[in-house]
């Protein structure tokens, strides 16, 4: 084929129209930003609805709260279960069980109270009742609701090992380990009749194989800051083992530092003769709580016995104020003689407390001695 070598192509003259593409994104871009449509705005995201936690959240969350020691949260959680399904009794139960452990009798047995309302065939219910009446010495009232609970379930963990703990109140201690048994081989694992079992062989007097009991129920739920108060009171006063008690009340501490902790570690502590460093586990118990007696009658005492009579006269007023009668005869007249030598001396407020210490023993001679001052 023959090619002309002069030929050349012909150039295409493009002009102003190339620039077209960029001068129509331009003034797209200048309209975009003027106007600034919706579309284009980035926008909040829309907030999402905050799912409702169920009853059973909570449960859970309680569960697991209590293996960890947490009884904080686990009061929140069962409280607010208890307001998400206020006919459902597990979580008056296991309030009132909670309670118990605090040693709040009255909120114990209302809870349980709340449960039987609700659930009156709830085996769990009635045993719940059964031993916070027990625990406030109604045990005719405990002993008919643990029976009705038998009735229902004959196999029922809980209701046998309560009827062990009533048994073993009102002192038939034969039944009491029959039943006590019979929940242990149902469930060896099961706390609360390991628990009574320990308490059992306590009211025996049996302090070595109570000791042994105490252990293996520390065993099963070591988070149980109750079971450590109960066997440093099983050392302190059946074995006299004072350096382990203190021990074994700090072990309570470490598991959970509150003032019902605080409490028995400070007063064993007292007990063991070191009264400054009982000072200040109860000043801390008392600054966490100022109404809890017990632990304001016990700092109360420690101050008396470092002769820092006007705080020891100011702790005790207010701590049997709050105790009451659960208060024993010691504590009455030391309150007494505190208001007697501290300066200066308000024997118009010693009287009362000499005068109810007289009550339970005419013939205290502290009580005699500090009525004598008074008198003088």
């Amino acid at each position: 084929m023959y090619l002309d070598r002069t030929y050349h192509p012909r150039r295409r003259t493009r002009g102003l129209a190339r620039f077209w593409p960029l001068f129509l994104a331009a003034v797209i871009g200048v309209i975009l930003y003027e106007e600034q449509p919706t579309w284009l705005v980035p926008q909040s995201p829309l907030p999402t609805p905050t799912p409702t936690r169920s009853a059973i959240f909570y449960q859970a969350s309680a569960e697991s709260a209590l293996r960890t020691g947490n009884y904080d949260a686990a009061f929140r959680a069962y409280n607010e279960m208890s307001r998400l399904e206020p006919t459902n009794p597990d979580s008056f139960v296991a309030l009132s069980d909670l309670y118990l452990m605090f040693q709040d009798l009255d909120r114990a047995l209302q809870k349980a109270q709340q449960a039987v309302s609700v659930a009156p065939d709830d085996p769990d219910a009635l045993v719940a009742r059964a031993r916070a009446l027990n625990w406030k010495e109604e045990n005719d009232d405990a002993a008919i609701d643990a029976f009705n609970a038998l009735e229902i379930n004959p196999d029922h963990v809980h209701t046998l090992a309560v009827l062990g703990e009533i048994y073993t109140d009102v002192g038939n201690r034969d039944i009491a380990e029959e039943y006590i048994n019979q929940a242990l081989t149902l469930d060896p694992q099961d706390v609360l009749a390991l628990r009574n079992r320990a308490y059992l062989l306590e009211q025996r007097g049996d302090y070595a194989e109570a000791a042994t009991a105490f252990e293996a129920a520390i065993a099963a739920a070591p988070q149980r800051f109750d079971l450590y108060i109960q066997y440093g009171r099983l050392l302190r006063v059946g074995l006299a083992e004072f350096d382990k008690a203190v021990e074994i009340y700090r072990k309570a501490v470490d598991v959970y530092e509150a003032p019902i902790t605080l409490d028995a570690l400070g007063d064993g502590l007292y007990n063991n003769g070191d009264h400054l460093q009982a000072v200040r586990e109860l000043r801390k118990a008392v600054e966490i709580d100022p109404e809890f007696g017990f632990a304001q009658v016990h700092l109360g005492m420690a101050l008396y016995a470092r002769r820092n009579y006007e705080d020891a006269a100011t702790h005790l007023d207010k701590g049997l104020r709050l105790v009451g009668d659960r208060a024993r005869i010691e504590q009455f007249y030391t309150a007494g003689l505190a208001f007697i030598y501290k300066e200066p001396s308000e024997c118009d407020k010693a009287i009362p407390w000499l005068q109810k210490a007289l009550a339970l023993d005419t013939e205290s001679t502290p009580v005699i001695d500090g009525l004598t001052r008074c008198s003088q």
